[in-house]
């Protein structure tokens, strides 16, 4: 005849006190969370590349003398306006 074996308990017996600690199972790491995160890691790449790039257009010298000119126009309409008032 067949005997069977008895099933141990899964876990830890300390031997100085007889004590039974449950062994815990390892948790899975699940493989979304990978692809999560390299999601965000590109998505934050990309807006530090797109904001670099404003910042760099917008200190351009060609941007900042068209400013200037913008507001020098501006001034010149004002002056214009006042000038032909009188």
């Amino acid at each position: 005849m067949k005997q069977s074996k008895q099933q141990q308990p899964v876990g830890k017996v300390v031997p100085f006190t007889g004590e039974f600690y449950p062994v815990p199972d390892p948790e899975p790491t699940p493989a979304e969370n990978n692809t999560a995160a390299y999601l965000v890691m590109l998505a934050a790449a990309l807006v530090a590349g797109l904001s670099i790039g404003a910042i760099s257009t917008y200190q351009s010298t060609d941007q900042v003398q068209l400013r200037q000119m913008k507001a020098d126009q501006a001034q010149l309409q004002d002056v214009k306006t006042q000038v032909c008032r009188q």
